[in-house]
C-alpha cells in the first residue's frame, strides 16, 4: 500500500535547498540520511532508482518521490543517460503524521492539511513546472525575501496534494462523463483540435458539448482547448531548448502567428518572455553538487508519527 504523509501548513514548511539535477548514464543517488529535512525528488525525463530503507522504488517520466527524514536512501541502480528530475529539501513547520490510501484520506478534517503519497504520478505536469520554477528561480535570486522560498514549496506541497487527491477520488468511481471529456482533450493536446472533433468523439452535437463547459468550467470548448494547450508549451518552453515555431507545431497549431496570439491571450506574455522570467533556475550536475549546511534556526524535527 501507498503510505501517505500529512502535513499541515498553517504556517509554510521551511525552504532548505533545490535545484535541477542532470545525469550522466549509470549515475546513482548518494547514500545518504537527511537529517530531519524531507526530500522531493520530482522526474522530468529518464530513470532513477532509489531504495528508501529496504523499499525500492522506479521513477519515470513525471514521477514524484517523498524521502522522509533519519532513515538510509541510496540508488539501487543506474540511471540511463539524459535523465533530469528536480530535487528540494523542506523542513516542516509540525509534527507530520502517515497512514495509507483510506478514506480517511479523501475527507480531511483539517483544511490546513495537505496529503503526500510515498510515490505518485504528476498527472498536470505544466502547473507543476511553473511553481517549481517560481521556486528555484526566487532561491537564485538575491534581491528576493528569504521568505518567499517557503511559500513557494509549500505551494508545491499543494498542488501535489491537489492533483493525488483528485486521482483518488477518480479512482474510487467519481469520474464523470465530462471529466473524462476533459481528460480525452488534455491526452490529445498536442493534436489539431475543433469542437466539432472532440463533440463527434462523445456523440454529441458541439451546442451541447460547448453547454457543459460553460457550465462547469465557466468557459467555451475551444477556450479550454486553447488553455490546455498553452500549458503543454509552457512546460515545454520551461525543460526543452526547442524554439517557439518548434512548440507551435508540436502543438499541431496552424501556424506560429496563432500560437502567438493564443499565448498571449492565455497568459498574458509571449513565450519568449514566459521563457526569460524564470532563468535564475540552479542547475547542478555531478561536477557541481553543492553541501549546503543545515539552517541554524530549525526546529528539531522528529520522524513522521504512523
Amino acid at each position: 500500500m501507498n503510505k501517505v504523509y500529512k502535513f499541515s501548513l498553517v504556517e509554510p514548511v521551511h525552504f532548505f535547498k533545490a535545484g535541477q539535477y542532470f545525469a550522466e548514464a549509470g549515475w546513482r543517488h548518494k547514500n545518504i540520511i537527511n537529517d530531519g529535512d524531507y526530500e522531493l525528488f520530482i522526474m522530468l525525463k529518464g530513470a532513477a532508482y532509489i531504495q528508501i530503507g529496504h523499499t525500492q522504488y522506479t521513477l519515470n517520466d513525471h514521477d514524484c518521490l517523498l524521502i522522509p527524514p533519519h532513515i538510509r536512501h541510496i540508488g539501487f541502480q543506474g540511471s540511463p543517460a539524459d535523465t533530469v528530475y528536480y530535487w528540494m529539501h523542506f523542513f516542516p513547520s509540525s509534527p507530520v503524521t502517515t497512514s495509507y490510501v483510506t478514506d480517511e484520506i479523501h475527507h480531511p478534517t483539517n483544511p490546513a492539511a495537505v496529503n503526500l503519497p510515498q510515490q505518485f504520478n504528476v498527472k498536470n505536469f505544466g502547473r507543476l513546472t511553473l511553481l517549481i520554477r517560481q521556486m528555484l528561480d526566487s532561491d537564485n535570486d538575491e534581491t528576493a525575501a528569504p521568505l518567499a522560498t517557503n511559500f513557494f514549496i509549500s505551494s508545491i506541497l499543494i498542488e501535489l496534494s491537489h492533483q493525488f487527491m483528485t486521482a483518488i477520488n477518480q479512482e474510487q468511481g467519481y469520474t464523470s462523463r465530462f471529466e473524462m471529456i476533459k481528460n480525452w482533450i488534455r491526452i490529445h493536446s498536442h493534436e489539431k483540435l475543433t469542437v466539432e472533433r472532440v463533440a463527434t468523439e462523445f456523440k454529441m452535437t458541439p451546442v451541447y458539448l460547448t453547454k457543459l463547459f460553460r457550465e462547469y468550467e465557466k468557459m467555451t470548448t475551444i477556450h479550454f482547448i486553447n488553455l490546455t494547450k498553452i500549458k503543454q508549451a509552457e512546460e515545454l518552453l520551461l525543460t526543452t531548448d526547442l524554439s517557439v515555431k518548434e512548440i507551435a507545431y508540436e502543438l499541431s497549431f496552424e501556424n506560429e502567428k496563432y500560437f502567438l496570439r493564443v499565448f498571449k491571450q492565455v497568459s498574458s506574455l509571449t513565450p519568449t518572455t514566459y521563457r526569460d522570467a524564470y532563468a535564475k533556475t540552479y542547475l547542478n550536475n555531478v561536477e557541481v553538487d553543492p553541501t549546503i549546511p543545515l539552517p541554524e534556526d530549525r526546529d528539531n524535527q522528529q520522524p513522521p508519527v504512523d
